[in-house]
């Protein structure tokens, strides 16, 4: 079974193992948990084996990068929260781990090699590249020792996995059983009262409801906090236009550089261009080298004068002879058409160091040939917009609530009638609303809208209920809709091809959801402890 297993991990596992070692070790610190710590420093036990501050402050570090990168402003702001899972997965890891090594488990050094160099991430041209694995390996802040240990400790868990997975088998009756549900099809009709239904009816809203909306939603009618910044921007263009070569420096460019104006004669001889006929390529080429040198001097001076001088741009403007520019007012989340455009300087501009402290921003790169220092122009904290302001939008706003309130009413009378008895024709004509009749859905339709559909395959089956057709409301984005469903008819497969692509895949469900049972088995079984608990 071993030998199948290994057969396996170089197929469709290999995708699985090589996510859990560059998404799972990378981010919970695989150099800090081998490395450990000193006694002092233990944070959790596992069976005894202690875990240290050094791995789980490498481990939450990492996974706060991770989410920074993933989400950027929504990012998770709780430390608290991401200590506990950076804990937890180290506690899995060591536990998962443990159990593997306790039931004979082994990786030896040939496996992780022959895995290593069959990764396609480390390959240029079906070949095991080094220049690409310490490439890649650069990103995930990992040694190569590191790696090589996270592999091993990688495919040692996932030892048990593979064998519970790969030896999962689904009985006739349990496939047969799944088909007729994902496969299923329902006889759906249904209605839509629109709130549109409702939009004439004069709803008469009180003064005092206004003025409660208000109160209870004040942060709805805070104006935004805006700001202006005053700015140095440098960009390689304005620097080109300051540089005019002689022709003898033009012509010490163009001999230093020969190589760049070869031209082809026929196809085959190549040729030098004459200094005359490249004399346009080569100013431009040495006015753009000259600015790329003096924009890269410039950067480091802007760098050490404005942060020598935090409070100010004046110094670094005087020195440089750059203008100071102003921007016009803008928000974190909506800039003008200067350069609070980008969402860069937005965020650099609403920073505690240049918001709050009234420091000069941090040299700003905005593209390669463009960088700016940033400092506080004017601010213009968030305020609360007043009641009279702001009225006719509360009333508006709670007429809209009224209707869509009248249109669900009116949908669950329709209901409770339906199922007293009434007749769904009957129902309809007393909104003057048509039935839409779909026929046999399945769950994957796209005629309908997904709420009904949902809703029309969580309703029971009418065989079940003695054949009465089953009926119930839910909200679509035009009003509220009652869905009836009348009968329902189990999924087949005839194909004998498609039938064994699907016993396979509930095999696999099967195979993946014993293993989860029996990886909670051994992490709830472990003796953990962790300190300060």
């Amino acid at each position: 079974m071993l030998q199948t297993i290994r057969e396996h991990t170089q197929g469709w596992v290999a995708g699985v193992i090589i996510s859990l070692i560059i998404l799972s070790f990378a981010l919970w610190g695989i150099h800090s948990y081998f490395t450990g710590g000193g006694a002092n420093n233990v944070v959790a036990k596992v069976n005894g084996t202690e875990i240290y501050k050094e791995q789980l402050a490498v481990a939450y570090e990492r996974m706060r990068r991770q989410a920074q990168f993933q989400y950027g402003a929504n990012a998770p702001k709780d430390d608290t929260v991401l200590k506990k899972r950076a804990l937890q997965a180290l506690i899995d890891i060591e536990t998962l781990k443990q159990a593997s090594n306790s039931q004979g488990f082994l990786i030896s050094d040939q496996q992780i090699d022959a895995y290593l160099q069959g990764m396609p991430e480390f390959q240029v041209n079906g070949k095991f590249s080094v220049d690409k694995f310490q490439q890649e390996l650069a990103a995930t802040m990992l040694s190569t020792g590191d790696f090589l240990e996270a592999i091993k400790v990688s495919l040692l868990i996932d030892q048990p996995k593979l064998g519970i997975v790969l030896t999962s088998f689904a009985m006739p009756d349990e496939t047969n059983y799944t088909i007729s549900l994902v496969n299923q099809e329902r006889e759906v009709d249904y209605l839509t009262i629109p709130f549109q239904q409702f939009a004439n009816q004069n709803i008469a809203i009180k003064p005092e409801e206004i003025k409660a909306y208000y109160d209870q939603h004040k942060n709805d009618f805070m104006t935004p906090e805006q700001v202006s910044v005053n700015y140095i921007q440098v960009t390689l263009n304005d620097l080109s236009t300051t540089i005019n070569p002689t022709d003898n420096a033009l012509k010490n460019f163009y001999n230093e550089n020969l190589n760049s104006y070869v031209k082809t004669v026929n196809g085959v001889q190549p040729k030098v261009q004459s200094y005359d006929d490249v004399k346009d390529k080569v100013r431009e080429a040495y006015v753009r080298q000259r600015a790329e040198e003096k924009l890269a001097e410039l950067r480091d001076k802007l760098a050490d004068m404005t942060y020598e001088h935090p409070d100010t741009l004046q110094y670094a403007a005087q020195n440089l002879n750059f203008p100071i520019q102003t921007t016009e007012m803008f928000t974190k989340d909506k800039g003008g058409k200067d350069i609070s455009q980008y969402k860069k300087i937005r965020d650099v501009a609403f920073s505690n160091d240049v918001l709050t402290m009234q420091n000069n921003s941090d040299v700003i790169q905005l593209n390669p040939e463009t960088m700016v220092v940033l400092h506080i122009n004017k601010h213009a904290a968030s305020t609360l917009l007043p009641l009279d302001s702001v009225s006719k939008q509360i009333e508006a706003k709670l007429q809209t609530v009224a209707q869509e309130k009248a249109t669900e009413t009116a949908a669950n009378d329709m209901l409770t009638k339906l199922k007293a008895g009434t007749t769904p024709d009957q129902v309809a004509s007393s909104l003057n609303i048509q039935w839409n009749k779909t026929g046999f859905l399945g769950r994957y339709a796209t005629k309908v809208d997904n709420a009904i559909l949902d809703l029309a395959f969580q309703l029971p089956n009418p065989a079940n209920v003695g054949g009465k057709s089953m009926f119930g409301v839910t909200r679509v984005p035009t009003g509220f809709a009652i869905v009836a469903v009348h009968s329902v008819q189990d999924g087949k497969i005839t194909d004998q091809k498609q039938y064994q692509v699907f016993a396979e895949q509930v095999q696999n469900s099967q195979g993946l959801l014993e293993y989860e049972l029996y990886k909670q088995s051994i992490i709830k079984s472990a003796k953990v402890t962790v300190m300060g608990q």
